[in-house]
C-alpha cells in the first residue's frame, strides 16, 4: 500500500510542475522573450496630402504607442523616393523633387525589440512644362507673337498663362518689374515701335498652384532707309500801295515746305506819272529771320527813266545737301523726317520769314507849285525759294 502511494506521488509531482510551468510561461513571455517581445502600436499622418516638386513635408508619427513598461527608441522612416532616414522622435519632414505618387512607411521600435509599420500616401504635383515659340529678331513695327500654347501639365490639369513683356519695366507699379501681369492666355501678340534688347517672361501655372516661369529674348532692329533729296522752287507774289514812311509787313514760314536752299527776291515800284520831271521814288526792303539772326536790306534804284525802279536780292547755299543718296536708320519714317530735320546745321530758315517794304522816298518835291500829284507808289513783291525735300525709300530687313 505504501508503495502504491509512493509511485503515485512520483507521477503527479512532475506533472504538476508541467501544469504549473503553462501557467506561468504567458506571464512571463514578455520577460523571457517566449512568443517574441510586446509589439507597439505605429501610427503617422502627414501635414499635407498634396505638395509640389521641391517643397517639403512633415510627417509625424508621435501618437504612436507602446505596452506599458517599454518605451520607443527609434522610428525609421521610407520616404518611397529612395531616401531613408532614422529618427529618435516620431517627427522629420522630406523634400521630394519628382512629381509622383508616394508611400511613406514609418516603422516604429520599442526597447524590447517589438515593432509595427504604418503608412501614409502623398501626391507630388509636377510643374508646367513649357514650350515657346517666337521670333529672335524683327524690325520695329513688325508684329511679334509669342506662342505657349504647345505647354502641358504633367497631370493633364489646366493651364494659366501670363505674359510679363519687359523685366526692366514695373507696369503695376509694385516695386517689382519682373512680376507684372501684362498680357494672359496661351498666345499673345504686340507690336514694338522703338529699336532695342526686350527681355520679358512667361509665366504657366496648373490648378495645383504650380508655377513655371520662362525668360525669353527678343532683338527689335531699326529700319533702313534710303535718302535722296529732290529740288524744287516755291514763288511768292505780292503787293500793295505805300505813302510816304508806311510800312508792309509780310510774315510767312516757307521752311514748311523743305530744307531752304537758296531765295531771289525782287521789289519794283510802278512808273512814275512824270518819269523825265519827277525825283523817282525809293523804297527799302528787308528780310528777316529772326530766330537765325539773319537779315539783309536793298533799296530800290532806278538806272533806266524808261524802265521800273527796282531792287533784288540772292542768296545761295543756305543749307547743306547731298547731291548723293545715302542711308539712315530709324525705328520709324516719322522718326527718320524728324532725324532730317533737326540735322545739325541744316535748320537754317525753319522759323518765321518777314519781308519788310519801307516807303522811304515816295513824297519827292515838284518844281512848279509845292504839288506832287502822286503821294505814294504801287509796289510788288517777287519772291522764290528753292528748297530741297527727301525722297525715302526703305531697303533691306
Amino acid at each position: 500500500m505504501s508503495m502504491v502511494r509512493s509511485i503515485s506521488n512520483r507521477v503527479h509531482r512532475p506533472l504538476a510542475l508541467v501544469l504549473t510551468m503553462c501557467m506561468l510561461l504567458p506571464m512571463l513571455a514578455g520577460c523571457t522573450g517566449l512568443g517574441g517581445p510586446p509589439e507597439p502600436n505605429a501610427r503617422v499622418e502627414a501635414d499635407r496630402a498634396t505638395i509640389n516638386e521641391g517643397e517639403s513635408v512633415n510627417f509625424d508619427a508621435r501618437a504612436s504607442t507602446t505596452p506599458e513598461s517599454t518605451l520607443i527608441t527609434s522610428y525609421e522612416w521610407n520616404f518611397g523616393d529612395g531616401a531613408r532616414a532614422e529618427t529618435i522622435q516620431g517627427y522629420t519632414s522630406h523634400t521630394f523633387a519628382e512629381a509622383g505618387l508616394y508611400e511613406i512607411t514609418v516603422t516604429v521600435i520599442n526597447d524590447l525589440g517589438g515593432d509595427d509599420t504604418a503608412t501614409t500616401q502623398l501626391i507630388v504635383n509636377g510643374y508646367p512644362e513649357i514650350s515657346l515659340s517666337m521670333p529672335k529678331a524683327i524690325r520695329t513695327g513688325d508684329v511679334v507673337v509669342l506662342d505657349a500654347s504647345a505647354s502641358t501639365d504633367p497631370e493633364g490639369g489646366e493651364l494659366t498663362t501670363v505674359w510679363d513683356l519687359d523685366l526692366e519695366v514695373d507696369s503695376d507699379n509694385d516695386g517689382d518689374p519682373t512680376n507684372d501681369n501684362d498680357a494672359m492666355g496661351a498666345t499673345h501678340q504686340f507690336t514694338p515701335y522703338e529699336s532695342g534688347n526686350y527681355t520679358g517672361s512667361v509665366t504657366i501655372t496648373d490648378n495645383s498652384d504650380a508655377s513655371a516661369t520662362r525668360l525669353w529674348n527678343l532683338t527689335v532692329l531699326p529700319r533702313t532707309y534710303q535718302v535722296i533729296w529732290e529740288e524744287k522752287t516755291l514763288t511768292y507774289e505780292w503787293d500793295g500801295y505805300l505813302e510816304q514812311g508806311e510800312t508792309h509787313t509780310i510774315t510767312h514760314q516757307p521752311g514748311d515746305e523743305g530744307r531752304i536752299m537758296s531765295i531771289n527776291a525782287t521789289l519794283t515800284l510802278a512808273m512814275d506819272i512824270l518819269p523825265t520831271m519827277l525825283p523817282q521814288d525809293n523804297f527799302s526792303l528787308t528780310v528777316d529771320v529772326r530766330e537765325d539772326a539773319w537779315s539783309h536790306t536793298i533799296r530800290t534804284e532806278q538806272d533806266n527813266i524808261t524802265r521800273n525802279a527796282s531792287a533784288s536780292m540772292e542768296h545761295q547755299n543756305l543749307n547743306p545737301t547731298s547731291s548723293d543718296a545715302y542711308n539712315l536708320t530709324a525705328d520709324s519714317l516719322e522718326e527718320l523726317l524728324q532725324m532730317l530735320d533737326r540735322e545739325s546745321g541744316a535748320g537754317f530758315g525753319e522759323s518765321d520769314w518777314l519781308w519788310i517794304i519801307e516807303a522811304e522816298e515816295a513824297d519827292p518835291d515838284l518844281p512848279i507849285d509845292d504839288v506832287d500829284p502822286d503821294q505814294g507808289n504801287d509796289w510788288e513783291l517777287v519772291v522764290e525759294f528753292t528748297y530741297l525735300v527727301p525722297r525715302v525709300s526703305e531697303i533691306g530687313v
